[in-house]
């Protein structure tokens, strides 16, 4: 039988396909660019009234001892708002100016006790406005170096 194709035609095709294939491939590895993933954060997230509760945790040495809460409060109205924070037996109350965040890494806020150990995760309630969220939030302890300052003594 004899082939419709010369052996020259028969090369370029085979080069062409060759070519078409890998730039096919290539194209797909592309690299994604600038992309903004956002930041990893290790606690909990939610919303409750005009607050965003952004990366909440909490740091303690161990069950039944003192624990400090970590995270930030986003007020995203024009008014002063009341955030309350409680777990089963502690609770604490929170003013974020308008249009304002508050940073509890900069302002100490303890529970008297935590009621799981590091590695586990408790439940904390936030209340502003008539509004509640229930968030359950990691407890941490010192084992991780960034975390062993804010571990209350």
């Amino acid at each position: 039988m004899m082939s419709l194709l010369s052996s020259p035609s028969r090369t370029l095709g085979w080069t062409l396909a060759s070519a078409a294939l890998l730039l096919t491939a290539l194209t797909s590895c592309s690299s994604p660019g600038d992309q903004n993933n956002g930041a990893i954060a290790v606690g909990e997230n939610g919303s409750v009234g005009s607050v965003d509760l952004l990366s909440v945790l909490l740091v303690s040495s161990a069950e039944g001892e003192p624990a400090r809460l970590l995270g930030t409060l986003d007020n995203e109205s024009d008014q002063s708002v009341e955030v309350t924070i409680s777990d089963a037996d502690d609770e604490v109350v929170i003013a974020v100016d308008p249009g304002e965040q508050f940073s509890l890494l900069h302002n100490e806020t303890i529970f008297e006790t935590v009621g799981d150990a590091p590695g586990a995760n408790t439940t904390v309630t936030a209340e502003s406005g008539g509004e509640t969220i229930e968030l359950l939030v990691p407890v941490l302890d010192g084992t991780l170096e960034q975390y062993r300052p804010y571990v209350p003594e």
